[in-house]
């Protein structure tokens, strides 16, 4: 019994490692759907309970029966966007993998550089055809403001290649120890001068003897991203804390700003999902965050009060490294 709970834990994981949805059906009846699934159903725990997979639900079960091993269809509902499900097929047992479809994608990546290119033109048009460019102080500003605007298009690029890139398992992972501490202190130093304009203490409370075994350059984005969040995010005179948590396993870094409505926590790591538009960003730093915990076979949880302050925990297993499928 120890053996096959164990063997159950181990395909738990597994699953929620990978960024494929996978819903099980045991004789067209749900049994279980990973972290993924959830996300693209965005369905939680409650509505598994009462075996509701939500908008999709219709079509879900519209496909699970056919009686065709590898069809794949559109999952559509009411609302929300298409999702691309393939139908497998193992004696009394039906596995549907889901991903977003080609179309989702592109449609979401094609929207956010399209503003900065229309801002680009705008600016362009304005020195060119209604002769700014003979003003001397216009011109400085205007060139100001399309470089703003072209560093924010390379950013955005950037990013969404990075973001590409470890979802499909193409950069590999260099374990090595990892000394925490001095990772976090080094970020600190790095980001001193945003911190001081805010008045934000940054606290690091790592034990000298906190040690991950994981990708320094990786870790380093995560904490760097999550710290970098938590200055400009935070209110003036804040507090910013990164401790542990959990016997050295996993640590936390905790801010005093505004913090999220609760509504918004579940979308958090979703790309392009920026919830204050007063404080500028790319919308792609926590997807590519949750990207390299995932890789790292790690979890990251997200806490947040309105008024309180929002607390991320990261938790990377020691030694277990789960790659992506196709990698």
């Amino acid at each position: 019994m120890v053996i096959q709970l164990q063997n159950i834990e181990y395909l738990l994981a597994v699953l929620n490692s990978l960024k494929t949805g996978v819903v099980i059906f045991h004789k067209k009846n749900l049994l279980e759907l990973n972290e993924s699934a959830k996300n693209l159903l965005k369905v939680d725990n409650a509505n598994i309970e009462k075996n509701d997979l939500g908008n999709y639900q219709a079509s879900l079960i519209d496909l699970i029966q056919l009686d065709e091993n590898l069809y794949t269809k559109q999952l559509t509902g009411e609302i929300g966007k298409p999702i691309n499900a393939t139908l497998h097929l193992i004696k009394d047992y039906q596995i549907v993998e889901l991903s977003e479809s080609f179309e989702t994608k592109l449609g979401e990546a094609s929207h956010e550089i399209r503003r900065p290119l229309t801002n680009v033109r705008t600016l362009v048009d304005t020195l060119h055809l209604w002769g700014a460019a003979e003003d001397p102080d216009a011109r400085k500003k205007f060139l100001g403001q399309l470089h703003n605007e072209v560093h924010r298009l390379s950013k955005l690029v950037e990013e969404l290649l990075n973001l590409s890139r470890i979802q499909a398992g193409s950069i590999p992972l260099n374990i090595q120890q990892l000394a925490l501490k001095a990772l976090v202190q080094e970020t600190i130093n790095m980001l001193l001068v945003q911190a001081e304009k805010k008045s934000v203490e940054i606290i690091n409370d790592i034990p000298d003897n906190f040690v991950l075994i994981a990708d320094i350059d990786k870790m380093t984005h995560v904490v760097q991203n999550l710290i970098e969040n938590g200055i400009r995010y935070n209110k003036e005179g804040g507090k910013l804390t990164i401790k542990p948590v959990e016997n050295n396993v996993s640590f936390l870094i905790q801010d005093t700003g505004k913090g999220i409505e609760e509504e918004n926590v579940p979308h958090i790591f979703e790309r392009f999902k920026r919830f204050n538009k007063e404080v500028p960003g790319t919308g792609l730093g926590l997807a590519i965050v949750k990207s390299i915990i995932d890789l790292h076979g790690g979890k990251i949880d997200v806490i947040s009060k309105v008024g309180e302050g929002t607390q991320f925990i990261i938790s990377i297993p020691p030694k277990k490294i789960v790659m992506p499928v196709g990698s």
